[in-house]
Order: structure tokens, then sequence, then C-alpha cells
């Protein structure tokens, strides 16, 4: 299930969740009535009450009434609708190579990871898109502080390279979408976003075409930093100096 967007919900209603976030609504509750709210808005009170019943309605933002104010405050789901629209005004108007670092600790999975970067509708792609195949296995990094998962999650709103979903005659088999990435500043390889997950928003799983394990001799537990390059022209800039270097193992 694909995380939700401000392309989702209406845009006077964005506006008015929007509104509700410069007021403080993010980190704590805010008391106003829907008279102050109008006023800001510069819309009727009988709209902005229809506004706030529908934002509470679709779980965007949770509301306790107290004689005639309201306590209103953002709920998760309203943060990352609100995330989304940030994450797209800041592609459109960043003009330097847009660039996230993360760090966290490497740590073994279930084993799925070289279960599926060989099946062959994935492995032509990876080939085809980010030009190198990949070792069997993913490097799953689990981050460990907040900030880094709030990048994650903001990581899912741009477009990356996509993997397009496939099926064969037993199943189906979901898209993906990529982000061409360093590791501690050696390994160039991808960050895989699969929308079919085990794992929630304190993992990052990174392929390339090396044994990572091997190459940097990591274990479980081992610290590791990646630079993920996540915008239109910084993934320029990444598949232009890949042409320039190929890949070696």
């Amino acid at each position: 299930m694909s995380s939700p967007s401000f392309r989702d919900i209406k845009p006077p209603l964005l506006y008015t969740l929007l509104e509700l976030l410069c007021l403080g609504t993010k980190n704590k509750v805010i008391e106003i009535s829907t008279i102050e709210l109008s006023k800001r808005l510069g819309r009727s009170q009988q709209s902005v009450s229809k506004h706030i019943l529908e934002l509470e309605r679709a779980g965007l933002i949770e509301v306790t009434h107290k004689k005639r104010r309201s306590c209103i405050k953002l709920t998760s789901k309203g943060s990352t609708i609100l995330l989304s629209l940030y994450s797209s005004l800041r592609e459109v108007f960043e003009e330097a190579p847009n660039i996230m670092e993360f760090t966290g600790e490497v740590f073994s999975g279930i084993g799925e990871g070289s279960y599926y970067v060989t099946i062959e509708g994935y492995k032509k792609q990876f080939h085809e898109k980010l030009g190198f195949d990949p070792f069997p296995g993913t490097l799953n990094i689990r981050l460990t502080s907040t900030l880094e998962r709030r990048q994650k999650r903001e990581l899912e709103y741009y477009n990356g390279i996509l993997i397009e979903g496939f099926y064969d005659e037993y199943r189906t088999y979901g898209g993906a979408k990529c982000f061409p990435a360093f590791l501690n500043d050696i390994v160039e390889g991808a960050v895989v976003m699969t929308k079919r997950t085990l794992y929630d928003d304190s993992v990052l799983e990174f392929i390339a075409p090396v044994n990572l394990r091997k190459r940097l001799n990591l274990k479980d537990g081992d610290k590791v930093r990646l630079k993920v390059y996540y915008s239109e022209k910084s993934m320029k800039s990444i598949s232009h100096r890949s042409n320039s270097h190929p890949l070696e193992e």
C-alpha cells in the first residue's frame, strides 16, 4: 500500500490542514474556535466547521470540544500528508543536487532479498535502469534516530527509479523504486523501497554489485553510512559519474 499523499485530499481541505500546521498542531494540541480559524482562512464559519469534521473523519486530525472551542492536533497521517507536499515543493525549488544521509546498524534479515533480486523480472530491470547486476541479497540497515526515520518517510515521496511490478503463471510481483546511493563513501549501489515489505520505517535495504559484507568486512551490529541521491538532478549527476567510472567488484 502506498503512503498517503497530499494529492489524495481536496485542495480546500489541504489548505485548512496546512493552516492548522502553521498554528503548531504538529507538536501540541491547539485550542481554537471555528470563528478564529475562519478569519485566518478567509472562509465562512460553516465551511471551516465542515472542513474540521471531514479532516477528523479522514483521520488527519484529532479533535476534542471544549465549550465553543476545539482542541486540535495533527495525527501521524495528517503529518505524512503535509510531508508529501513539502517533499514535492522541496524537489521543485531546490537547485543543488539533493542528497539524504543516513547512519544505521547492519542486521540480518530473513533472506528474502537474496531470492527477489535474482528473479529475472527484477534482475533485468536492475541491469537496465541501475546499470549493474545486484549481488544476491540486500544489506539491511536499521536506522537509529527519529530524525532519520522521518527522512526515510520523506524519501518515499520522491519518484526515484521505477522498478515495475509484473506477474507470471504463478503469482504477481509488486513494484518498487530505487535511489542511487553510496555506502561508507566506497561502494555504489541503490536503496530499494518496495511496495510490499516486512519492515517498518526504521529499515533501509541496500543493493550493490558486490558482496558488501565481504567487501567491507561487515557483520551484524556494525555502523554504516549511506548517501542517498533522491532528486532528478542528483540522480542524473550520479548516473553520469557511473557511466564515466564503471562499477567494479
